[in-house]
């Protein structure tokens, strides 16, 4: 007679080799899909974004057919609107620095050279020179401005493209929020009939904690990017606008997009203001410690509703199957492992009803 335990474990090796074969030909799959997967997916997370609105809509008896035309032509709007009073003045500030940074560099260049007799003097014998030319840097920066000019009717074929897929982007992020409660019932109808409970606790939970983690992470980037603006502009340090746009997209990274959205203003400074950038640093390393260990623990926290050490988990190993996605995406789809992992343990104490509070997202203080 077989061992039962060795059945058991020959079954789960099994039922594991083929989940592992399964997932790689659905990789296979997808790479081939990318980029209309890539869209529906950013329009599902827009929709999701902006579902409150309609809900407060719904409150004060605006239906939702009204509700979500009016809501998305605000944002189209605002977007359009925002682009076109942006793009001059990124472009002013751009020109601005590239005229600067001769400058600047002989700024650095001058303070490096100070710094080796110093170090000379104390016996510490180094060579700058040897190891940063400006001339060479001068004129790096100049083969990349004439290759700029080369590309750029490339560029503008680029930029083509990327407002041809926002733009559809948005049309159907439109009729995802429109047809919202139709598509959802089409899809739990899709399931057995005793399994749709399930699938509906299941989709509200991936809504909730897709959802409240992207406005998780909206309003943390544009926290720190205003407050990153407010003190570039007490030092007296240019180019606000440039910087600010810049920061906020880096703190959609998780976790590492705090250290990285450190970089654009130092740089900036380095070539504007070099003789307050350690102010500046240690002011920003301040607000960042405040920021990413009180307010965001608090908001994803609550949105995610997992452990710190849970939240590396999932982005080491978000980053090793999907890459910059997987690290963008690996902590909600944690939470929402998390989130049926309860949901399940809960429904198997209670079998005889689906408990309500199981489907949402646990929450933490």
């Amino acid at each position: 007679m077989p061992n039962p335990r060795l059945s058991n474990a020959a079954l789960w090796l099994i039922i594991v080799a083929l989940v592992l074969f399964l997932v790689e030909q659905l990789a296979g799959v997808t790479a081939l899909l990318a980029s209309p997967i890539l869209m529906f997916a950013i329009a599902w997370l827009i929709a999701l974004i902006v579902e409150p609105m309609f809900d407060w809509a719904e409150r004060i008896h605006i239906p939702r057919r009204w509700a979500v035309p009016i809501v998305y032509t605000a944002l189209a709007s605002m977007i359009v609107t925002g682009v076109i009073a942006l793009i001059p003045i990124i472009y002013d500030q751009i020109n601005r620095l590239l005229l600067a940074l001769p400058t600047g560099l002989n700024i650095v260049w001058a303070a490096l050279e100070n710094l080796q007799h110093q170090l000379r003097a104390i016996g510490v014998q180094s060579d700058i020179q040897a190891v940063i030319r400006i001339e060479s840097l001068l004129s790096q920066f100049g083969n990349l401005g004439s290759a700029a000019l080369q590309q750029s009717l490339e560029l503008a074929g680029g930029i083509a493209q990327v407002l041809f897929e926002i733009i559809i982007v948005f049309i159907l992020s439109f009729y995802m929020a429109y047809d919202r409660a139709q598509l959802f019932e089409r899809i739990v109808r899709v399931c057995p009939p005793d399994w749709r409970d399930e699938a509906e606790a299941f989709g509200n939970i991936i809504v909730q904690t897709f959802g409240g983690y992207m406005r998780a992470q909206i309003a943390i980037s544009l926290m720190y990017a205003c407050v990153n603006a407010v003190v570039m502009a007490l030092l007296g340090i240019n180019s606000i606008t440039l910087v600010t746009v810049i920061v906020s997209v880096l703190l959609l990274i998780p976790v590492v997009g705090g250290p990285i959205a450190l970089i654009p203003p130092v740089l900036i400074a380095l070539i504007d203001a070099p003789d307050r950038i350690v102010i500046f640093v240690v002011i920003m390393l301040i607000v960042q410690q405040i920021l990413f260990n009180v307010v965001v623990p608090r908001l994803i926290g609550r949105v995610v509703g997992l452990h710190p050490l849970l939240v590396f988990a999932a982005l080491l190993i978000g980053s090793a199957v999907a890459g910059a996605w997987g690290i963008l995406f690996g902590i909600p789809l944690a939470g929402v492992a998390a989130a049926i992992t309860n949901y399940m343990s809960v429904r198997a104490e209670q079998p005889t009803g689906t408990p309500e509070q199981a489907t949402t997202a646990p929450h933490t203080d």
